[in-house]
């Protein structure tokens, strides 16, 4: 059985404060933050909205009377992607901004009462990093919480290794568990029902929690209208090109999509990483939408993680969402994550990433058929937004727009302006990218060296991780399986 939330021991009282040195700081990293970064996306935006868009017109209505009536179809398309496309970077930079500021105005008082925190840490095969992750756990000063963690049948020696650190730690608890292998969901789920905390704190096996996380979060989820909290993910290893890369990806998304998204509280992903959730939120899903049923077979534990798709925090988290509740994005609160050294190794992370955002999508149709009550124009605003455009609208549109800019040299119209306009538009999204990672680098708080690879980021995103999708949706139409 869940255990109630009437039944959760009470967190420590504390006379000391100290957490005050853990709390977000009100001043700009950077005295450049305010004025800007607005003044140069307002400049680029006419760039990308007129000119491009403009030239791109005439080209059609050249071609149209020219009889090239491909040309022009093609020419409008792109004058609406063209549009389409900027009013939403330019919309989600405006609201990132917005809770940026809001998000630098006085916060209330730290409490003198800490709720206790579960920290769920689900293993597998994780030999080779367990014992870094649970030593950084341990290093806390949080005044009241314990680290669960259950070893989802590992073939290495995970489960030796964390039981090396069971036991009483000053301020924390640490419970190690093994159980059959049933996926990470199962084992999150088998980690919930043993903790007792009044927060439950998501962590992964191979990342580290930066220093002051928990109190970073644990003060956004004092708010009783916030129930649960996304922190920033770092990655660790920048060892190369690739995966610093990869710690670009990571800053662009956090601070463009879920610093936006925190503005309305629908941040779409609690990552896996690093995700503080209200105990009784949890209670709530797996009442409501839990399958008690999958507790019968063979290492499957039953809870509010479901196994049924590939991304379970996204699921969480649409689900949370779904019962109108708010999560937000806390930036300051950090997990350092190993990313994948190799291409191959990241085609197949992102790949299971993508299939996993496709089945969400398609178990949130269904079960807002039967719902319609769930539906919110925030979040309709936001799946729109973000799903819907980055898994079909972007990949095809570029496609079509390579496809469209060879052909246009090739058939001789070139000095019309429809490639120079294609390239314009790229090369303006392209300052835009600089304008956004600069800023959100200084926002995070981030090393500057990430910056380093922005010529190539764009090649990386939509070569790499857009193969992967289309690779994801295929595969999702044949209904192959997947593991760990």
């Amino acid at each position: 059985m869940l255990m109630s939330t009437n039944s959760l021991p009470l967190g420590k009282e504390t006379t000391r404060d100290p957490a005050n040195r853990w709390m977000p700081s009100h001043d700009d990293p950077s005295g450049l933050l305010v004025g800007v970064p607005l003044t140069a996306t307002a400049i680029l935006a006419v760039l990308l909205f007129i000119y491009p868009s403009l030239k791109l017109l005439h080209c059609s209505s050249s071609a149209a009377g020219e009889g090239r009536w491909l040309i022009a179809v093609f020419s409008i398309f792109f004058t609406l992607v063209m549009v389409l496309t900027g009013v939403r970077w330019c919309t989600c930079f405006a609201m990132a901004y917005m809770a940026y500021r809001r998000d630098r105005q006085p916060r209330p008082p730290v409490p003198h009462h800490w709720p206790r925190i579960s920290i769920l840490v689900p293993a597998y095969n994780e030999g080779e990093t367990i014992e870094g992750a649970l030593e950084s756990l341990l290093q806390n000063d949080y005044p009241y919480y314990e680290v669960i963690v259950v070893d989802d049948g590992s073939s290495d020696d995970t489960f030796a290794l964390a039981r090396k650190f069971e036991g009483r730690h000053g301020n924390c608890t640490v419970r190690v568990h093994s159980k059959p292998n049933g996926g990470k969901w199962s084992a999150l789920n088998f980690a919930f029902q043993c903790s007792t905390g009044e927060f439950i704190l998501c962590v992964d096996a191979d990342s580290r929690l930066g220093p002051g996380s928990m109190y970073r979060l644990a003060v956004r989820l004092s708010d009783p209208r916030v129930d649960a909290v996304a922190g920033q993910v770092q990655v660790r290893n920048q060892a190369n090109v690739l995966t610093r890369l990869q710690a670009l990806e990571y800053l662009m998304s956090n601070g463009l999509m879920r610093m936006a998204q925190s503005l309305s509280g629908t941040v779409l992903i609690v990552p896996g990483p690093i995700g503080l959730f209200r105990r009784g939120v949890l209670e709530e899903v797996f009442t409501r939408f839990g399958l008690s049923e999958v507790s019968k077979k063979a290492g499957h534990v039953a809870g509010p993680f479901e196994g049924d798709t590939f991304a379970e925090d996204s699921d969480l988290s649409l689900t949370i969402l779904c019962l109108g509740r708010r999560i937000v994005y806390e930036p300051e609160a950090i997990s350092y994550t190993k990313a994948p050294v190799t291409t191959f190794r990241l085609l197949n992370q992102r790949y299971r990433w993508q299939r996993g955002n496709i089945q969400v999508l398609r178990k949130f149709v269904r079960r807002v058929r039967s719902n319609p009550e769930m539906l919110s124009l925030r979040l309709i605003a936001w799946i729109a937004m973000t799903y819907l455009v980055e898994l079909s609208f972007l990949p095809i549109a570029n496609i079509i727009g390579v496809v469209f800019f060879v052909m246009s040299i090739s058939s001789g119209v070139a000095s019309s302006g429809v490639a120079s306009s294609l390239l314009g538009w790229f090369l303006a999204f392209m300052l835009l990218n600089v304008n956004a990672a600069f800023f959100f680098a200084s926002f995070h708080r981030h090393t500057q060296k990430v910056l380093l690879v922005l010529p190539f980021y764009d090649l990386y995103h939509d070569l790499i991780l857009n193969s992967c999708l289309f690779i994801a949706v295929l595969d999702e139409i044949r209904g192959v399986g997947m593991r760990w």
